[in-house]
């Protein structure tokens, strides 16, 4: 279902692109947790920060789920570095920074604009459910 849906969105191309392997990423997943992905909106947004190659992957729950506090979570290169990002709205025991998104900032999904989300910096890329968190 997931897999499919970053296929037919474009999604998959951009995330190996970028050096992402989303079969081992996304394929594996329980199917309670790739149907709650596929519930995702997943965007492709031009990026200009330092060291970011290009633009970004987002994922983000719908705004229900926002609202329960599931995280939206971003996949990005750095420095040549893969990097991804689990972000909350409110401040959770695994988060270790922060981050204000301004009220009409172009290179973050406009869903979570506005104001400041609490996230860590996930060693490796799997899906924040996916229960394979590892904070660096």
């Amino acid at each position: 279902m997931l897999l499919e849906k970053l296929e037919q969105e474009g999604i998959k191309k951009e995330l190996e692109a970028l050096g992402y392997n989303c079969e081992e990423i996304f394929g594996g997943l329980k199917e309670e947790t790739d149907r709650l992905y596929a519930s995702y909106s997943w965007q492709k947004i031009p990026c200009t920060v330092e060291g970011i190659r290009e633009y970004v992957i987002h994922a983000v729950p719908p705004k229900e789920l926002r609202e329960k506090d599931y995280p939206w979570e971003e996949w990005f290169i750095q420095f040549d570095e893969p990097v991804h990002h689990v972000l909350f709205m409110h401040d959770q025991e695994i988060c270790n920074a922060e981050a204000p998104i301004p009220e009409g900032d172009t290179q973050h999904p406009a869903e979570i604009c506005g104001r400041t989300w609490y996230y860590y910096d996930d060693k490796n890329s799997y899906p924040h459910f996916a229960g394979k968190a590892e904070p660096r």
